[in-house]
């Protein structure tokens, strides 16, 4: 993954091998690590860790705008990329700094991010892919053992 600025409002997102879906998640992941936590001892109540969220849920592949994340457990997150007709993804920078964000910083995290997960030993993705398999489809079945297979072979 790499990115460069397109003008003073948008930088494009340039997903090279890594899949988008992963670029996407791991960006909402950390624009949800990167939010402020709620200020009131009341609020903090309904925050949670990064690793009790699916992000996956706030990816869409299939419209235009295909990372929208607003506020999450009172967190406010502001972080939106949009497919252009032509195929690139656009992060909206603008918005994310408006709301103190940096999105050098971010998108830094993100490329980061995801280089140290492509250095993790197959065994370790292997197990990383069965709990995400378990957490989306509850108990692995049959089907699910032989993708974890194929993926581990391959």
């Amino acid at each position: 993954m790499d990115y460069k600025q397109i003008n003073e409002h948008e930088i494009e997102i340039i997903p090279e091998e890594t899949p988008v879906d992963k670029i996407l998640e791991t960006m909402a992941r950390v624009s949800y690590e990167s939010a402020k936590p709620p200020l009131s001892d009341f609020l903090e109540l309904l925050d949670k860790e990064s690793k009790e969220i699916d992000f996956s849920e706030f990816v869409r592949l299939n419209g235009s705008e295909v990372l929208n994340i607003d506020y999450v457990n009172q967190r406010q997150c502001k972080t939106k990329v949009r497919r252009t007709d032509d195929g690139k993804y656009v992060f909206n920078a603008r918005l994310y700094e408006i709301n103190g964000g940096k999105p050098e910083i971010l998108l830094n995290k993100v490329k980061s991010t995801l280089d140290e997960a492509e250095k993790l030993p197959a065994f370790v993705k292997l197990e990383k892919s069965k709990k995400a398999r378990q957490k989306r489809h509850g108990i692995l079945g049959f089907l699910d053992i032989l993708l974890e297979l194929i993926d581990f072979f391959t």
